[in-house]
């Protein structure tokens, strides 16, 4: 490793910390998991979230040497030496124990143990203090970090939804939190039992009673993201499910919309009850229900796949932004032969006016021609 990058992470300068985090390779980090450890368990905010996407960038425990045992004992003791500038009382904040909890299912998915030590955290309480002291400021600009890295239950939540059948063994505490006071909670929430995928399935009743109280966008999004992964987890989703998600698709909000229009594309045959709905979509003001709904038709198929020619000539609409004709000649790609029968359709827009049309065409073609050799 660089000098300059050793002596960056010992600064008492966080914003320096900061950037010898992002200057660690993860083949050297091995050499520097005691310095990772120190700096997920930083007084300052902005250091922990640098060195969690150091820790993501590694990944295995076994090649951060002491990693797991130092953040174990800190989840267990709330007590620990964190260096470069960082003091003990610090390094016991919500924030660090935060930053412990999603570096260990970084490193240990699967853990048994790590869900134990963790799931307690989703019934603790925070308050969000961040003072200028707190926050390093880069390029001028102070940075608030995420939440799952500022409220302990986020972070107990998001960890959980990571650590695979351990984690989803904590389903029902997780759903705990969709009547959470805070949105950015429920969301998290919610977003955890989507990531729990068949295992979360349990906890279909209370995302269905969440959504139909739920006033922000936000959660909304998530609770509809929510109930598709589990559709797909168990391969065909309920009447129940399918109807919620299709109230969702008149939404005043494009947020939300373009969630309940992703979701129905995981909702499998029961979805063919409300395509006219999903159809009129394609219409929409907002871009991103656009690519949601040509998406969901091909995730759909073929009772999706019927509607190549409507996904077509939104491909061929120069009144269209770029991204959504680019969006709809990817799901064109996805038909099968439905979407291969529009060959020479999408052939024309290899000479289009914007490069990224050309560069999608160009891209379908070759998937058709591969598909035709095969």
């Amino acid at each position: 490793m660089p000098a300059d990058v050793a002596s960056l992470l010992q600064s008492e300068d966080p914003a320096a910390r900061s950037l010898g985090l992002e200057r660690l390779s993860p083949s050297v980090a091995a050499q520097y998991s005691e310095a990772l450890s120190k700096c997920l368990l930083d007084a300052d905010a902005l250091v922990r979230a640098s060195a969690l996407r150091a820790v993501e960038d590694v990944g295995a425990a076994a090649t951060l040497p002491g990693l797991v045992e130092q953040l174990e004992s800190f989840l267990k003791s709330g007590k620990t030496h964190a260096g470069g500038g960082s003091s003990s009382s610090s390094s016991s904040s919500s924030g660090a124990r935060c930053a412990a909890a999603l570096a260990l299912a970084a490193v240990s998915p699967g853990s048994e143990q790590h869900a134990a030590l963790i799931a307690p955290m989703l019934e603790e309480e925070s308050s969000e203090n961040f003072d200028s002291e707190d926050l390093s400021t880069i390029s001028c600009v102070a940075r608030r970090p995420k939440v799952s890295l500022r409220l302990p239950k986020c972070a107990a939540a998001e960890a959980l939804g990571k650590l695979g059948p351990a984690g989803a063994s904590y389903a029902p505490a997780v759903a705990k939190l969709l009547n959470d006071k805070s949105t950015e909670v429920r969301a998290i929430a919610a977003d955890a039992l989507a990531s729990m995928g068949l295992d979360a399935t349990t906890e279909e009743p209370a995302l269905l009673k969440a959504l139909q109280c739920e006033k922000q966008a936000k959660a909304t999004a998530a609770y509809l993201n929510a109930l598709a992964q589990g559709s797909r987890a168990k391969g065909v989703a309920s009447y129940e499910v399918v109807n919620a998600i299709a109230s969702s698709l008149s939404s005043p909000n494009p947020l939300v919309r373009a969630a309940a229009v992703a979701a129905m594309g995981g909702a499998g045959p029961q979805a063919s009850l409300h395509l006219p709905k999903l159809m009129k979509a394609l219409s929409d003001r907002s871009p991103q229900v656009k690519i949601a709904v040509v998406n969901a038709l091909a995730e759909l198929g073929p009772v999706g796949h019927v509607y190549a020619a409507d996904v077509a000539r939104l491909a061929h609409d120069e009144w269209q932004l770029p991204f959504v004709r680019c969006a709809a000649i990817d799901a064109l790609a996805n038909m099968g032969e439905r979407g291969a029968a529009f060959e020479e359709e999408i052939a024309e827009l290899v000479a289009d006016s914007s490069e990224e049309v050309q560069d999608a065409a160009s891209r379908f073609l070759q998937h058709a021609t591969m598909m035709l050799t095969n």
